[in-house]
């Protein structure tokens, strides 16, 4: 079978598995449009971003995904809850997703949760497509008993999921890639009744990729450092429409670093 025309859409152009979507068409592109420009268009719910840096645990900093036990520690599972209280949401109630470096953090931090009274469960590779969208339909559902606040998670919610009422994102991962890091912002950026803005969380620990992060958000794929460094400088300047981006004292010196 040979078109006569070849027309193809995607929401992940640039993939991190090494696929080339553009190889395929022959790198002709007709329109593109980014994160930016969605946000300019009004297209995408406005976003207010917080680099919180990691707390440290037993006087060292968090920088070790192999320490389960400081992952899962009391002292930090406050610290996260701490800032996702004090920063909020929009809407009538918490709508979260949580994106976590690894299963069985995901899983332990989902029952510290529970057991401070916020409800939540761990999705993981191995949940089967029907517990996934159950899932999906308690953090989307009115305040009832069977409602959901956090779905913990590693990657499996990076694309190809629709939750347009998240209305929080944590990020307790490393960012390894500006790919991963607007997918996963993305999944709370479509629009929904009574969500005026979401709230993303992006806990900042002393990872080696953490450059990554203004390139991301500033749509800068040319790797100079002053446009970075000008990123996190000005934070919501280089951001269209009402969405904010801040990042805390600890975090700048970390990324500048």
């Amino acid at each position: 079978f040979e078109p006569a025309l070849w027309f193809g859409m995607t929401a992940s152009p640039d993939r991190p598995d090494g696929f080339d979507v553009y190889k395929q068409f022959d790198h002709k592109i007709l329109y593109e449009i980014r994160l930016q420009k969605a946000l300019e268009e009004n297209l995408l719910c406005p976003f207010h971003y917080f680099g919180i840096s990691e707390l440290s645990v037993n006087g060292k900093p968090l920088d070790d995904l192999a320490d389960f036990a400081a992952l899962t520690s009391d002292a930090r599972v406050e610290h996260i809850l701490t800032q996702a209280n004090y920063f909020g949401h929009s809407g009538d109630r918490l709508k979260g997703l949580v994106f976590c470096s690894r299963n069985d953090e995901a899983a332990a931090l989902a029952e510290a949760f529970n057991r401070r009274g916020k409800r939540s469960l761990a999705l993981t590779g191995d949940s089967s497509e029907k517990a996934r969208m159950e899932s999906i339909e308690r953090l989307e559902a009115p305040e009832e008993p069977g409602a959901l606040d956090y779905i913990f998670t590693v990657d499996i919610f990076n694309e190809g999921v629709d939750i347009p009422q998240v209305n929080q994102i944590i990020l307790l991962r490393q960012t390894e890639s500006p790919i991963v890091f607007v997918q996963q912002l993305g999944r709370g950026l479509r629009k929904a009744k009574n969500k005026e803005f979401t709230v993303v969380l992006d806990f900042i620990g002393q990872y080696k990729h953490n450059y990554m992060i203004p390139m991301a958000l500033s749509g800068d794929r040319s790797y100079r450092k002053e446009k970075m460094r000008q990123t996190v400088a000005s934070g919501n300047r280089i951001i269209q429409g009402a969405s904010s981006i801040h990042f805390d004292e600890v975090s700048r010196d970390r990324i500048y670093k």
